[in-house]
């Protein structure tokens, strides 16, 4: 007798369409539904990030949706009980939210610093950040030094964007590719895109990693460095491009500071600064003109090596020669970095000189008309046709930083930087370098009470008077992020959080909020140790914990749970409203800025609430500024309507897509009621493309 096959009832199902939350990358989302249920999810074609393509973690995040972890009611720790003891009693969202107003509105009224407010990565921090000037507390950050930061901050302070969400790889004009530290976990699908397209065209593949994993299973050539040693491959390949003269001398000349003048007066003021003009402009040596002229004007011939005698009588030198001196010294020969990064020193010269030949050699031009900066017209676009990418295993190391900016400095010799075959900016990137945003360092507003900050907690310092410091030299934010010892901190610094707020150091905390973010893992992978932390109360102060009310929002239990005084349970990313904003880290590829939506597909079976509810609502208890009318009433009914509704400039919302009172416009234009609904009917994502002059 033939068994029967139970199929699928498609009569009874229905197909919506999302945004995944599984990792960082944001794909496009298909997911079929039946009686309220996921029945499985698959991957978006239509949507520009994933084109179809999703991989496990996307396809298991209906495991996500019905595990046994979720949270399921607020709680408050039982009074008489420790933390870590895990002994709740459940309260009303009412009680909850009443408890937490009460608290946050003694402290903004008192001292808004003894509130620390970080977050994980929860790919709405134009939301939190927000949230957290209003609030005024510079006790704010999202995401974990421990993953991108490094690199983060070294391309933003180098050449505008980064690796990450902030640039990609050209895939269809790229001809060499040279992967750097990525593990598949990482923008898995769209890099599985692109190098389907790179090999399926005949380019070559490199990659850089300890550790063959599926990537460089795949590669023409894999080079297993020692770990942390990239950034000394990355400068003895510095050293083969300038000892061979392989570099573009027409872009670095154009687009980089390489031909600006930099003072040399040992022991005297301005030495190791760049020589300027009365109206701070960096000034070059023009060798048509023989004389210093404004490095910023187009209409010039700058010197890109040589030594001049400024008019005030200091000895300048530039950029480009002091580089030259530095990189062709000896130490960073391939023959005397070959022990320490673990690869031939023949390799080392010959992927160096490889990437030359394609960028010199093999170069791509387009007829496409532009004009640049200066107003001058082109008829064709050049692009030296090499692609990098770079991520945690550079980042994730002390010496991160430096190893990311070595790895730009090749793509600057090379000329290859956001043009046709290389590597890309993605909107909103590239931005000024660094970017202008400073952090908020005013001691008398950020002492202020019920005063929201000037400016963004996180920001790109260039000068000690940018810091985040007293009149002392004292820190001023609980995670010591732009202070003398960490300057240059361009998300905060996370993972320190616990164990200076424990240590009082520079100063104790009332309350610490902690969104999506298991500090056990994120604080230096010290998960005893930080759980010991949280225990340790103060002597000095009644036996109060050293961190006297510790607040947990997240959607599953985890190690921090447990030591959470109160716990608000969040909604998973199918039960509810997000946005997924060009203010914010955006979906945008190179030829498309772009943004998404998530908006809830089942609903909850448990008494939980979003947490971006939750803030918005916080934000009107508060009587924040930007969250009230004049009158002290809430300006916004709830999440959904602050999207549509908050203006950060005239006509710039957190979406991008159909703006105007009709929904025509595009980027810029009024609040449109109707822009969750237009995004549902796009399948939750909006692309706005650029034409070909503007790319």
């Amino acid at each position: 007798m033939n068994a029967k096959i139970k199929l699928e009832n498609h009569d009874a199902q229905e197909i919506k369409y999302t945004t995944c939350y599984m990792c960082a990358c944001r794909c496009g989302i298909k997911v079929t539904l039946e009686d309220n249920k996921v029945r499985f999810i698959q991957g978006n074609r239509n949507h520009p990030t994933n084109q179809g393509v999703l991989c496990a973690k996307g396809s298991a995040g209906i495991m996500k949706q019905y595990s046994t972890a979720k949270l399921t009611q607020p709680l408050m720790r039982k009074p008489g009980t420790e933390r870590g003891e895990g002994i709740y009693e459940p309260i009303s969202w009412e009680q909850a939210l009443d408890v937490l107003t009460e608290r946050l509105e003694e402290i903004r009224a008192t001292d808004p610093s003894k509130l620390g407010f970080f977050t994980g990565r929860d790919q709405m921090q134009a939301l939190t950040g927000l949230w957290a000037q209003q609030f005024g507390t510079p006790n704010w950050s999202a995401h974990g030094g421990f993953c991108s930061v490094n690199m983060a901050a070294a391309g933003l302070y180098s050449i505008g964007f980064s690796f990450w969400e902030f640039g990609a790889p050209d895939w269809d004009y790229a001809k060499y590719f040279l992967m750097w530290g990525v593990a598949e976990d990482h923008s898995s699908n769209p890099i599985k895109i692109g190098l389907e397209k790179l090999k399926r065209r005949g380019g070559k593949f490199v990659t850089v990693n300890p550790v063959r994993t599926g990537y460089s299973a795949i590669a023409d050539e894999w080079l297993p460095i020692k770990p942390g040693m990239d950034g000394l491959l990355a400068m003895s390949m510095v050293h083969v491009l300038l000892k061979h003269e392989k570099f573009d001398y027409e872009f670095l000349v154009r687009y980089t500071n390489a031909s600006w003048l930099v003072v040399q007066a040992p022991g005297q003021k301005g030495d190791g600064l760049f020589l300027r003009d009365e109206n701070d402009h960096p000034l070059i040596w023009d060798i048509e003109k023989e004389a210093f002229r404004n490095g910023i004007d187009g209409d010039i011939a700058p010197a890109l090596f040589g030594e001049y005698v400024a008019p005030d009588g200091r000895r300048v030198k530039t950029v480009m020669s002091m580089m030259v001196e530095r990189y062709l010294d000896e130490r960073y020969a391939p023959e005397n970095v070959a022990l320490e990064c673990g690869l031939p020193a023949e390799a080392i010269e010959r992927i160096a000189l490889e990437m030359a030949h394609v960028a010199f050699k093999e170069t791509v031009e387009l007829p496409i008309e532009w004009t640049d900066v200066w107003g001058r017209k082109h008829d064709k676009v050049v692009g030296r046709p090499v692609a990098m990418y770079a991520m945690r295993g550079i980042a994730a190391h002390s010496n991160g930083f430096h190893s990311c900016r070595a790895i730009h400095m090749i793509q600057m010799l090379l000329g290859a930087l956001d043009a046709p075959g290389n590597f890309r900016a993605r909107a909103p990137y590239p931005k000024p370098i660094p970017p202008h945003q400073l952090p908020e360092n005013n001691i008398d507003i950020i002492n202020a009470p019920n005063t929201p900050l000037s400016r963004p907690p996180l920001g790109f310092p260039t000068r000690p008077e940018d810091l985040v410091i007293d009149e002392f030299g004292n820190p001023l934010r609980i995670d010591k992020a732009y202070s003398w010892e960490v300057p240059i901190a361009s998300h905060g610094l996370m993972h320190m959080v616990i164990t200076n707020a424990t240590n009082h150091d520079p100063y104790a905390l009332d309350t610490l909020i902690l969104f999506m973010a298991n500090m056990a893992w994120n604080s230096s992978m010290n998960t005893a140790n930080i759980q010991d932390m949280l225990r340790a109360k103060d002597m000095e102060n009644f036996g109060e914990y050293k961190i006297p009310f510790l607040v947990v929002i997240d959607a599953f239990h985890s190690e921090m749970t447990n030591f959470a005084d109160l716990i608000l349970p969040d909604t998973t990313y199918l039960e509810r409203h997000d946005s997924i904003s060009l203010l914010d880290r955006p979906i945008s590829e190179p030829d498309a800025a772009a943004d998404a939506i998530r908006y809830p597909l089942v609903k909850p079976d448990r008494d939980v609430r979003p947490w971006q509810e939750v803030m918005v609502e916080l934000a009107g208890r508060l009587k924040f500024p930007a969250f009230t009318k004049p009158d002290g009433t809430p300006r916004f009914g709830g999440y959904q309507d602050f999207i549509v509704n908050y203006e950060r400039s005239p006509g710039i919302g957190f979406l991008a897509g159909w703006r105007g009172k009709d929904g025509t416009k595009s980027l810029k234009g009024e609040p449109n009621p109707n822009q969750w609904e237009k995004y549902i009917e796009n399948q939750s994502f909006f692309a706005h493309h650029w034409p070909d002059n503007q790319k």
